[in-house]
């Protein structure tokens, strides 16, 4: 090997050394500068940038999809929380720590919160409006704060082009009510109804609303109060009956749970597994098989990478229809897809946990195989970058030495300095 410069008895090894001693930030810094020079003929392009993005990217692809393989060989599906026996009537969640210790618990609904709502007059949709026309302003009065909202009516507007104009100007103004034109198709009639976003008996939680110039809310009747704001009433455990404000209530523990309507069903909370960290555990893994897959797959001219997408290819094959059971398929270029309906539908019966956590134990199981691979990339990015397509992009295959001279880049194990470096 020919040396450039006054180093050359400093030795091939040393000048190795060197290199492998830099740490990955450094290395990282000048991977596109000192360490890969440019060439002449490729202008200011970085000679070897498309390998080194490469083996950049299948490195971290494949420890992330390694870690996602272990979480699914087991830890994922360990995860508890608690969970609503019927989710249509109360929902829950978990934030303590000290799951181990709770029991089961039981809530009875009687009332869910509401807040106020308003009803106005049911007035013909298509008919002219008979109110005043021009600039009309009305005010809401909620929690000692007065708004004051103005709509403009015009000469041809119709009942529903009006009361529509009051909804979208009460919405708009985020006074804490919200607005709704309901139409009966049947007999082409419209109401405008109105709904306090604060729910509970507290009469600062009441609206009043009333017309400041015009006769907008008299013509349309929105100051028709057809249900004050009430608490919920609920209990636990059969104990005492209970009232809150809002249908958002801390049951202690570090339980929160949410009323959605009032039933007679008792509504039992326990322990359970923790759906949505399983679901986000296989998302991981489709994430990061489809970028490694994709990187390897791409580079064409480089038979390493070629094999290490035959390899991801040849491993899911074989369980493609257990696959597709539990909601995973795969698209016409290879990629991973999630059926989300399907898969939530294998979680909650548990043929995941069985799918993952079986085909883990067996030396050619899904999961053991497709985590041994992920590991055997991370740890030997080399093998799967030929460095004579790894050399080609790097057009005169020379490098820089660390200290200022080139060397020869085909005698240097490129494959060797990334896996040690990253």
């Amino acid at each position: 090997m020919r040396i450039n410069g006054n180093y050359g008895n400093y030795g091939v090894n040393n000048i190795y050394n060197s290199i492998y001693q830099n740490n990955m930030a450094m290395f990282n810094n000048k991977l596109g500068k000192s360490i890969f020079p440019s060439n002449n003929s490729q202008g200011k392009d970085t000679l070897g940038s498309s390998a080194i993005g490469y083996i950049t990217n299948i490195k971290s692809s494949s420890k992330e999809l390694g870690n996602t393989m272990k979480a699914l060989s087991g830890p994922a599906f360990t995860n508890r929380t608690m969970t609503s026996s019927n989710s249509g009537i109360m929902t829950v969640n978990y934030t303590g720590n000290k799951l181990g210790n709770l029991s089961q618990m039981t809530v009875e609904i009687d009332q869910i919160a509401t807040g106020q709502q308003n009803e106005g007059k049911t007035l013909d949709a298509a008919a002219k409006y008979g109110g005043a026309l021009g600039a009309n302003q009305f005010t809401i009065e909620t929690g000692g704060k007065t708004t004051q909202l103005s709509i403009n009516v015009a000469a041809g507007d119709t009942n529903k082009d009006v009361q529509q104009k009051i909804a979208d100007a009460i919405n708009k103004a985020g006074a804490g009510i919200k607005a709704t034109v309901e139409t009966d198709s049947k007999t082409n009639t419209n109401t405008l109804k109105l709904e306090s976003t604060k729910t509970g008996s507290d009469p600062k939680n009441a609206f009043t609303i009333k017309d400041a110039r015009g006769d907008l809310i008299t013509q349309t009747g929105a100051d028709n109060v057809v249900a004050k704001g009430s608490d919920a009433i609920f209990s636990v455990n059969g104990g005492a009956a209970k009232a809150s404000q809002s249908n958002m209530v801390d049951l202690g523990n570090g339980i929160s749970a949410t009323f959605k309507k009032a039933s007679d069903e008792t509504v039992t909370i326990s322990q359970g597994k923790n759906l949505d960290s399983i679901k986000s555990a296989v998302e991981s893994m489709v994430k990061s098989y489809n970028s490694l897959y994709s990187e390897a797959a791409q580079r064409t001219g480089d038979m390493k990478a070629q094999n290490l997408a035959t390899k991801m290819v040849n491993t899911s094959k074989v369980y493609a229809n257990s696959l597709s059971n539990i909601g995973i398929g795969f698209d016409k270029d290879g990629k991973m897809t999630i059926d989300a309906k399907q898969l939530n539908q294998a979680a909650e019966s548990g043929k995941l946990e069985q799918f993952f956590t079986e085909n883990s134990g067996k030396n050619y199981g899904f999961t053991n195989q497709l985590s041994k691979l992920a590991d055997n990339v991370s740890r030997n990015t080399s093998s799967y970058v030929d460095s004579k397509q790894f050399g080609s992009e790097l057009g005169a295959n020379f490098s820089y030495s660390g200290y200022g001279d080139l060397i020869q880049y085909n005698y240097l194990s490129a494959g060797s300095i990334f896996d040690y470096s990253f």
